[in-house]
């Protein structure tokens, strides 16, 4: 099988670079933050096998595809509109959605969007949460009144960017190690004080390549926000408050569709969230599959290809039976 690159028009003046492989019924892979389609590396050549389409796109602000200026172009409605094209664009009357940190919130987002075209949802380390009911300014108070709070950090425009374009190497590294499984549980999330840069306390990664990251791979992220900053990845952060409001408007925001749900025991998100898989529980009526891997951290399809690979070909036969 032969990978080949295209550049999708997803709306007057936004190209998403989409990684192709193979035929069958389409499944889109949607990457998170500060990641690539190349997250989905180890994926890509099994699902083509097994007799899938798979699409792994760099998203919107990111690698090859385009970086609009403006902060509300990164909305979560529109980056499903991005989906959705590729989708069209690949003749795809049925997709599945499959997607891994903001890539999940994106993969939940196509299926309330689109409900007559996604099958079927996967998720990585996100679970489905409703639409928060309070401004994210306020959240921010009442969850970390007087320590560091890594969103909050992103809010204002430019200083997270002058952080990590100083070295985006050794901020990518630094930021994977923290939260991996090789890391201290929590480290991500750990008291600092509140005026903290991002970069400064936390855990130093290892000398040589990272165990799930090889140096060549790193290389490549870095080379790529070496080239297009930072500011189109961060600006997903600075949507909140409005992707709160898109998200109230699909009503009780259930998904109906076939869903599944995985992680690593040291997901940060189940930390900070604890309620979290109880209330995706609640939205998703055919929660088909619910795996919490031990011994693993944040980047759960880099650091445990295999299981997740494994997880999704399951899921993926079951969607499509019928289909």
């Amino acid at each position: 099988m032969t990978k080949s690159l295209r550049l999708i028009e997803t709306e007057p003046g936004i190209k998403i670079s989409v990684t192709i492989l193979g035929e069958g019924p389409l499944v889109i892979l949607m990457h998170g933050w500060p990641e690539l389609g190349l997250s989905w590396r180890h994926q890509l050549e099994p699902l083509a096998a097994a007799g899938y389409t798979v699409a792994a796109p760099d998203m919107r602000g990111y690698g090859d595809s385009s970086k609009p200026s403006t902060i509300d172009s990164y909305n979560t409605d529109a980056l499903a509109d991005d989906m959705m094209a590729i989708a069209t664009a690949l003749d795809a009357e049925h997709w599945v959605a499959v997607g891994h940190d903001w890539g999940s919130a994106v993969a939940w987002r196509c299926a309330l969007r689109f409900p007559e075209s996604v099958v079927g949802v996967f998720s990585l380390s996100v679970p489905h949460l409703p639409a928060a009911s309070i401004p994210a300014t306020q959240s921010f108070e009442l969850m970390y009144p007087d320590r560091f709070y890594y969103v909050r950090y992103f809010q204002e425009i430019g200083l997270a960017e002058a952080e990590l374009e100083q070295d985006p190497r050794l901020a990518l590294k630094t930021i994977f190690f923290a939260l991996s499984g090789d890391a201290p549980k929590g480290e991500w999330a750990k008291a600092r004080a509140k005026d903290a840069p991002l970069l400064a306390d936390l855990i130093s990664p290892p000398a040589g390549p990272l165990s799930f990251i090889s140096d060549k791979e790193l290389d490549q992220y870095a080379d790529a926000y070496r080239e297009g900053g930072f500011f189109g990845p961060i600006s997903w952060y600075r949507n909140l408050d409005r992707n709160a409001d898109q998200g109230r408007a699909y009503g009780n925001q259930e998904i109906a569709q076939p869903a599944g749900f995985l992680c690593g025991d040291k997901e940060i998100i189940l930390s900070m969230a604890p309620q979290a898989l109880d209330a995706m529980r609640v939205l998703c009526s055919d929660l088909r599959c619910e795996e919490v891997l031990p011994n693993a951290g944040h980047w759960i399809q880099q650091e445990r290809p295999e299981e997740v690979t494994q997880a999704l070909l399951r899921f993926l036969q079951g969607v499509w039976h019928g289909v």
